[in-house]
């Protein structure tokens, strides 16, 4: 599979990103990418071996990659374009914007709560 239909199977699973809604932190010191604090983020919010990667280019780039191999190749994306980085079920994610900056959360994991009929109380 192509890179583009990589990230034309893949990047429809990410959720959107609000930034109100995240702590960012600098990925980029003005001069190059910050290889070590994207792995840093990786490390902390993603678990899996593997991760999923997408590139909001034209055309979109996607890739699953070893997960100690990705903080490299979104750096080289980094102020550039938006990148989103996954676990390969969707549950922890990386965003990094084009201003230099990312963040990373999990996604929030609801436990049904058991119905119980008011005759049952």
């Amino acid at each position: 599979m192509s890179p583009t239909e990589t990230y034309d199977e893949f990047a429809i699973k990410f959720p959107p990103v609000w930034p109100e809604d995240h702590e960012w932190e600098n990925v980029h010191d003005g001069r190059a990418a910050r290889v070590d604090a994207i792995s840093a983020l990786l490390d902390h919010y993603i678990r899996s071996a593997e991760v999923v990667v997408v590139v909001h280019s034209n055309p979109g780039i996607g890739a699953v990659l070893p997960r100690k191999s990705a903080p490299g190749y979104v750096a080289e994306y980094v102020l550039r374009h938006e990148i989103q980085v996954s676990d390969p079920l969707y549950k922890c994610f990386v965003a990094v914007s084009t201003s230099g900056v990312a963040t990373g959360w999990v996604a929030a994991t609801h436990k049904p709560v058991p119905y119980r009929f008011p005759s049952d109380v």
